[in-house]
């Protein structure tokens, strides 16, 4: 009977020890499948920020010359619409005349840079000295009236061909940042759909060709009035605008033996 009572003791330790075998997971292989996991994991993750990189981001400038005038405040809304932003080059006497559209812009995030006073070629490059004193006038009401001391400009009508050497050093050796323009949308003498259709066509080529588009639009009611189509654009091509900062490197046209003193004209 011990006998029967002790063979069937043994044969329940033979099961029992069956059974935890199958049961118990194989260390090795459980470590196996934690690194093959956390491999695939962290190729997900290398992959993913690889595509992240790999998202060309397309920047935009938008510029506007010539403000305020009675068209800031509908442009202003608009860009609020699109979260867009922009820099606009504003003239001394209009500054004067609504310093609080001139602090609107401010307050809304965009960037303010100067256009002279006279907006008359004859007056502003008369001699180096001139250009000179209309910048520093607009650079001084700009301060008084926000406290903002800009040194961004663009001088009337782009800087050739009036602007020669002896003026742009004049301007940089006061610390003044020229900004001229590779898209120009014509917004002065061209309707509303033209005037799109030509800086949509002119931001292509300048994308195409690896540049960064610098758009000029002017102060006016009719650019204000299309100026959602454009920014729609922009939007659904994947474009972001900038604001031009004081470190932002400048574009300026190249004179290529074009300029010429105001003087010299026929």
């Amino acid at each position: 009977m011990k006998k029967l009572i002790l063979f069937i003791f043994l044969g329940c330790l033979v099961i029992f020890y069956a059974c935890s075998t199958e049961t118990e997971p194989d260390n090795e292989s459980s470590e196996i499948y934690s690194e093959d996991k956390g491999s695939s994991d962290s190729q997900r993750t290398e992959s993913d920020r690889s595509q992240e990189k790999n998202i060309e981001k397309k920047t935009v400038y938008l510029t506007f010359d010539d403000g305020p005038t009675s068209a800031t405040t509908d442009i202003l809304d608009t860009l609020h619409q699109f979260n867009a932003k922009a820099t606009f080059f504003m003239l001394e006497p209009s500054m004067r005349e609504s310093p609080e559209v001139v602090n609107k812009i401010i307050e809304q995030g965009h960037a303010v840079g100067l256009h002279g006073v006279t907006h008359d070629i004859n007056n502003f490059y008369k001699s180096e000295q001139s250009a000179l004193k209309e910048i520093t006038t607009a650079q001084e009401t700009l301060q008084q009236i926000t406290g903002v001391r800009s040194n961004l400009i663009r001088t009337p009508y782009g800087s050739v061909p009036y602007l020669t050497k002896s003026y742009r050093e004049v301007l940089d050796s006061n610390g003044f940042k020229l900004w001229d323009w590779n898209v120009d949308s014509r917004d002065w003498s061209l309707s509303s759909e033209q005037y799109l259709d030509t800086v949509i066509e002119q931001i292509e080529e300048q994308v195409n060709a690896g540049v960064t588009p610098i758009i000029l639009m002017h102060d006016k009611q009719n650019t204000a009035d299309h100026l959602s189509s454009l920014l729609a654009y922009l939007s659904e091509h994947g474009f972001q605008t900038e604001k031009i900062k004081e470190n932002t490197k400048p574009y300026n046209f190249n004179c290529y033996q074009r300029c010429h003193q105001i003087s010299t004209q026929e």
